[in-house]
Protein backbone atom coordinates (compact mmCIF):
# COMPACT_ATOMS: atom_id res chain seq x y z
CA UNK A 1 0.00 0.00 0.00
CA UNK A 2 2.95 2.39 1.07
CA UNK A 3 3.81 2.23 -3.35
CA UNK A 4 0.33 3.10 -4.20
CA UNK A 5 -0.10 5.94 -1.30
CA UNK A 6 3.93 7.04 -2.74
CA UNK A 7 2.41 6.98 -6.34
CA UNK A 8 -0.44 8.81 -5.39
CA UNK A 9 1.41 11.91 -3.69
CA UNK A 10 3.78 11.90 -6.86
CA UNK A 11 0.86 12.57 -8.37
CA UNK A 12 -0.45 15.64 -6.11
CA UNK A 13 3.03 16.90 -6.36
CA UNK A 14 3.30 17.12 -10.66
CA UNK A 15 -0.37 18.21 -10.45
CA UNK A 16 0.30 21.16 -7.80
CA UNK A 17 2.96 22.16 -9.95
CA UNK A 18 5.77 24.69 -8.66
CA UNK A 19 9.23 23.66 -7.57
CA UNK A 20 9.04 20.10 -6.39
CA UNK A 21 6.85 19.10 -9.66
CA UNK A 22 10.01 18.54 -11.35
CA UNK A 23 11.57 16.28 -8.61
CA UNK A 24 8.21 14.53 -8.95
CA UNK A 25 8.25 14.00 -12.52
CA UNK A 26 11.99 12.41 -12.13
CA UNK A 27 10.07 10.18 -9.47
CA UNK A 28 7.15 9.02 -11.41
CA UNK A 29 10.21 8.25 -14.47
CA UNK A 30 12.59 6.34 -12.29
CA UNK A 31 9.65 4.30 -10.45
CA UNK A 32 7.62 3.33 -13.91
CA UNK A 33 10.45 3.37 -16.57
CA UNK A 34 11.36 -0.24 -15.82
CA UNK A 35 8.08 -1.75 -15.83
CA UNK A 36 7.43 0.03 -19.19
CA UNK A 37 10.97 -1.66 -20.72
CA UNK A 38 9.51 -5.09 -19.29
CA UNK A 39 6.05 -4.58 -20.58
CA UNK A 40 7.82 -3.16 -24.15
CA UNK A 41 10.51 -6.13 -23.88
CA UNK A 42 7.82 -8.86 -23.79
CA UNK A 43 4.81 -7.18 -26.15
CA UNK A 44 7.31 -5.97 -28.58
CA UNK A 45 9.94 -8.22 -29.01
CA UNK A 46 12.90 -5.78 -29.15
CA UNK A 47 15.55 -3.74 -27.14
CA UNK A 48 15.05 -0.23 -29.14
CA UNK A 49 11.27 -0.69 -29.59
CA UNK A 50 10.71 -1.22 -25.67
CA UNK A 51 13.16 1.83 -25.33
CA UNK A 52 10.94 3.73 -27.23
CA UNK A 53 8.15 2.15 -25.85
CA UNK A 54 8.97 3.98 -22.41
CA UNK A 55 9.72 7.39 -23.88
CA UNK A 56 6.69 7.45 -25.47
CA UNK A 57 4.65 5.85 -22.43
CA UNK A 58 6.17 8.39 -20.05
CA UNK A 59 5.48 11.87 -22.18
CA UNK A 60 2.30 10.53 -22.45
CA UNK A 61 1.66 9.54 -18.53
CA UNK A 62 3.46 13.54 -17.62
CA UNK A 63 1.47 15.28 -20.20
CA UNK A 64 -2.09 13.63 -18.79
CA UNK A 65 -0.89 14.33 -15.05
CA UNK A 66 0.26 18.09 -15.61
CA UNK A 67 -3.48 18.07 -17.48
CA UNK A 68 -5.20 16.62 -14.49
CA UNK A 69 -6.55 13.41 -17.16
CA UNK A 70 -5.10 10.64 -14.29
CA UNK A 71 -8.55 10.05 -12.22
CA UNK A 72 -7.24 8.41 -9.78
CA UNK A 73 -3.98 8.97 -8.51
CA UNK A 74 -3.76 6.20 -6.42
CA UNK A 75 -3.69 3.88 -9.36
CA UNK A 76 -1.43 6.01 -11.48
CA UNK A 77 0.18 1.88 -12.21
CA UNK A 78 -3.25 1.27 -14.18
CA UNK A 79 -3.02 4.31 -16.10
CA UNK A 80 0.44 3.62 -17.05
CA UNK A 81 -0.50 -0.04 -18.15
CA UNK A 82 -3.21 1.39 -20.40
CA UNK A 83 -0.56 3.93 -21.64
CA UNK A 84 1.74 0.99 -22.26
CA UNK A 85 -1.35 -1.22 -24.58
CA UNK A 86 -2.34 1.81 -26.40
CA UNK A 87 1.32 2.96 -27.33
CA UNK A 88 2.60 -0.70 -28.21
CA UNK A 89 -0.46 -1.31 -30.25
CA UNK A 90 -0.19 1.96 -31.79
CA UNK A 91 3.76 1.45 -32.89
CA UNK A 92 2.72 -2.37 -33.95
CA UNK A 93 0.44 -0.87 -36.33
CA UNK A 94 2.36 2.24 -37.48
CA UNK A 95 5.74 -0.50 -37.99
CA UNK A 96 2.86 -2.72 -40.22
CA UNK A 97 2.35 0.01 -42.45
CA UNK A 98 5.71 1.53 -42.62
CA UNK A 99 7.72 -1.72 -43.76
CA UNK A 100 6.10 -1.16 -47.42
CA UNK A 101 6.59 -3.70 -50.32
CA UNK A 102 3.63 -6.27 -50.43
CA UNK A 103 1.95 -6.77 -46.71
CA UNK A 104 0.59 -10.22 -47.47
CA UNK A 105 4.59 -11.20 -49.36
CA UNK A 106 6.21 -9.83 -46.10
CA UNK A 107 3.88 -11.97 -43.53
CA UNK A 108 4.34 -14.85 -45.30
CA UNK A 109 8.02 -14.75 -45.86
CA UNK A 110 9.47 -12.17 -43.40
CA UNK A 111 12.98 -12.55 -44.49
CA UNK A 112 12.32 -11.60 -48.47
CA UNK A 113 12.77 -14.94 -49.55
CA UNK A 114 10.44 -15.92 -53.02
CA UNK A 115 7.21 -16.43 -52.54
CA UNK A 116 4.90 -18.78 -54.09
CA UNK A 117 1.82 -16.30 -55.31
CA UNK A 118 -0.37 -19.57 -56.49
CA UNK A 119 0.39 -21.03 -53.24
CA UNK A 120 -0.25 -17.91 -51.51
CA UNK A 121 -3.73 -17.38 -53.25
CA UNK A 122 -4.38 -20.81 -52.21
CA UNK A 123 -3.87 -20.45 -48.97
CA UNK A 124 -5.96 -17.07 -48.88
CA UNK A 125 -8.74 -19.45 -50.62
CA UNK A 126 -9.06 -21.78 -47.78
CA UNK A 127 -9.75 -18.92 -44.97
CA UNK A 128 -13.28 -18.17 -44.29
CA UNK A 129 -14.88 -14.99 -46.06
CA UNK A 130 -14.50 -12.78 -42.75
CA UNK A 131 -10.73 -13.69 -42.26
CA UNK A 132 -10.14 -13.07 -46.11
CA UNK A 133 -12.01 -9.43 -46.29
CA UNK A 134 -9.79 -8.28 -42.77
CA UNK A 135 -6.91 -9.73 -44.35
CA UNK A 136 -7.45 -7.94 -47.46
CA UNK A 137 -8.46 -4.58 -45.84
CA UNK A 138 -5.65 -4.61 -43.59
CA UNK A 139 -2.79 -5.60 -45.88
CA UNK A 140 -3.69 -4.76 -49.17
CA UNK A 141 -5.91 -1.52 -48.80
CA UNK A 142 -3.92 -0.48 -45.65
CA UNK A 143 -6.85 -0.02 -43.14
CA UNK A 144 -6.11 0.24 -39.76
CA UNK A 145 -7.97 -2.10 -37.30
CA UNK A 146 -10.00 0.95 -36.37
CA UNK A 147 -11.05 1.74 -39.93
CA UNK A 148 -11.46 -2.08 -40.58
CA UNK A 149 -14.06 -2.12 -38.07
CA UNK A 150 -16.30 0.69 -38.60
CA UNK A 151 -16.45 -0.85 -42.40
CA UNK A 152 -17.34 -4.76 -40.56
CA UNK A 153 -19.83 -3.56 -38.07
CA UNK A 154 -17.29 -5.22 -35.32
CA UNK A 155 -14.99 -3.73 -33.10
CA UNK A 156 -11.42 -3.29 -33.00
CA UNK A 157 -10.21 -6.06 -30.80
CA UNK A 158 -12.22 -8.94 -33.04
CA UNK A 159 -10.74 -7.31 -35.92
CA UNK A 160 -7.11 -7.70 -34.89
CA UNK A 161 -8.14 -11.22 -33.29
CA UNK A 162 -9.49 -12.03 -36.84
CA UNK A 163 -6.31 -10.24 -38.51
CA UNK A 164 -3.93 -12.54 -35.62
CA UNK A 165 -5.59 -16.07 -36.58
CA UNK A 166 -5.47 -15.56 -40.50
CA UNK A 167 -2.05 -14.27 -40.65
CA UNK A 168 -1.06 -17.43 -38.57
CA UNK A 169 -3.08 -19.83 -40.90
CA UNK A 170 -1.37 -18.03 -43.78
CA UNK A 171 1.97 -18.46 -42.17
CA UNK A 172 1.26 -22.51 -41.49
CA UNK A 173 -0.26 -22.84 -44.89
CA UNK A 174 2.71 -21.36 -46.59
CA UNK A 175 5.17 -23.41 -44.50
CA UNK A 176 3.39 -26.31 -45.87
CA UNK A 177 3.38 -25.72 -49.26
CA UNK A 178 7.12 -24.81 -48.90
CA UNK A 179 7.80 -28.47 -47.10
CA UNK A 180 5.75 -30.18 -49.98
CA UNK A 181 7.77 -28.44 -52.85
CA UNK A 182 11.25 -29.18 -51.21
CA UNK A 183 10.43 -32.91 -51.15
Amino acid sequence: MAEERGDAEIVACIVAGGAEARAAEAELCRRFAPRIRLYGLRHLRDEDRARDLVQAVLLGVLEATRARRVMDPSRVDRFVLGTCRNVAGRMRETEGRAEGGDALEHLAAPQREHVDLGALMRCLGRLDERARVVVGLSFHEGHSADEVASRLGTTPGNVRVVRHRAVAALRSCLDRKAGEGAR
